[in-house]
């Protein structure tokens, strides 16, 4: 069915879900049939679903602005010639809330299914001997096998070619429309941490806490995204990591609350975190703090145009000397692309050299102005029983880094 123009401003009107503007779409487009164009390739499956906080709806996003209810996989059918559309099945995809995200006039809508009104779609427009590209969740995450199965077999003569790094790569660079959301994202974070250190108190419960931190990012108007928290005692510690379900426990006295927040705008993430404490942090835990912070002041002045990846693991040698660890990577990027926020920079990245599709030939990122990371210092004790995380967002940009947080980098002393 095609939206028309006055059916589309009147859903929207309605529903005013934020969106970026035409010439932003026409910059994604225009990238996109140049990716085409060189990988030879007659229309484009881009596939969405829910799971992953929501990330795997990120690429389908991208093009189309909307997301699913929650539907496992539609797609996104982007041709050679000719707008996109997309492909999803009857039902509550289709009512006004849904559609006035879109971002596209054209949907198509699957009967009997998703997958059938993809290939009549193909075969109508004379693709079916062509080259089918397929973007996927990320490159990792592939289409459901039955779907695979679907359109090989009523597709026989077809030549399918996964092109999700490609994709990906064409994403890495971010406009300036697009840090605009990320920024909004910040914001909602900032919020949520706000929140923790003003409300919580000894003696409610953890799931109070996520409870605190979803009321007070929801009212300011952000979209449910990535809430991590977990707690447990600075006396007797037994928690490394963050979590993303509460457990039955109550807030102690002596308490420490790390946190991970993701708070998505328009599907744009930008993470942050902050130390909640219900006391006076112990020596142990202000001895990590104090080697996150110096982490987080080696880490920034890496972040120019110019520099790389190299530079950003050079700075943080220092950490091998200091009694502590870090916990996973200390650099993600791409937030608002794909569930596994490549590129991820720290020790415990090496990859192998299919995986390094963003990095150089010598392994390398250089940094260019359009990059965006998650500064993380998620810092461990050596028996991994004690954690402590401290996180901000932060574009490059030509004259340097800008953090697009602006909560103070300290530890927080909670106040309720």
């Amino acid at each position: 069915m095609l939206i028309s123009e006055d059916e589309l401003e009147a859903m929207q009107r309605r529903f005013p879900y934020p969106r970026f503007s035409q010439a932003e779409y026409e910059r994604r487009y225009a990238n996109i049939r140049k990716l085409m164009a060189e990988q030879r390739l007659d229309c484009l499956l881009i596939v969405g679903g829910s799971a992953a906080y929501g990330r795997l709806w990120f690429n389908f996003r991208y093009v189309v602005n909307m997301m699913g209810k929650a539907e496992m996989a539609n797609y996104c059918f982007f041709p050679r010639d000719g707008d996109p559309a997309v492909v999803t099945r009857p039902g509550h995809s289709l009512a006004g809330g849904m559609l006035a995200r879109t971002a596209v006039r054209n949907v198509i809508i699957g009967r009997p299914s998703v997958l059938d009104a993809i290939v009549n779609e193909i075969k109508e427009r004379g693709y079916d001997q062509g080259r089918v590209g397929i973007v996927e969740y990320d490159p990792y995450t592939s289409i459901p096998k039955n779907h695979w199965d679907f359109f090989t077999n009523h597709l026989p003569q077809a030549e399918f070619a996964f092109v999700t790094k490609e994709f990906i790569a064409m994403r890495l660079l971010k406009s300036a429309e697009e840090i605009q959301f990320l920024e909004k994202s910040a914001e909602f974070g900032d919020v949520g941490l706000r929140a923790m250190q003003e409300r919580v108190k000894p003696g409610m419960t953890e799931g109070e806490v996520f409870g605190i931190v979803h009321e007070a990012v929801l009212k300011a108007g952000g979209e449910m995204g990535m809430i991590q928290i977990g707690s447990c005692s600075m006396l007797d510690p037994d928690v490394n990591d963050q979590r993303p379900r509460p457990v039955e426990r109550v807030i102690g006295p002596h308490d420490i609350i790390n946190n991970e927040l993701g708070i998505f705008y328009n599907g744009y993430e930008a993470q942050c975190g902050r130390p909640i404490v219900t006391g006076e942090p112990t020596a142990e835990y202000q001895a990590m703090f104090e080697v996150a912070l110096e982490g987080y002041k080696r880490l920034v002045p890496t972040l120019y145009p110019g520099k790389s990846s190299d530079d950003s693991i050079a700075a943080m040698e220092f950490i091998k000397d200091s009694g502590f660890e870090f916990y996973g990577g200390f650099l993600q990027g791409m937030l608002g692309a794909n569930p596994r926020h490549e590129p991820q920079i720290g020790f415990d990245r090496v990859q192998s050299a299919e995986d390094r599709y963003l990095f150089d030939a010598d392994g390398r990122l250089v940094y260019q102005a359009g990059h965006v990371f998650t500064l993380q210092m998620h810092i461990v004790d050596r028996s991994h029983t004690r954690g402590l995380f401290v996180g901000d967002f932060f574009a490059i940009e030509q004259n340097g880094p800008r953090c697009l947080n602006k909560f103070p980098v300290e530890m927080v002393r909670a106040l309720g």
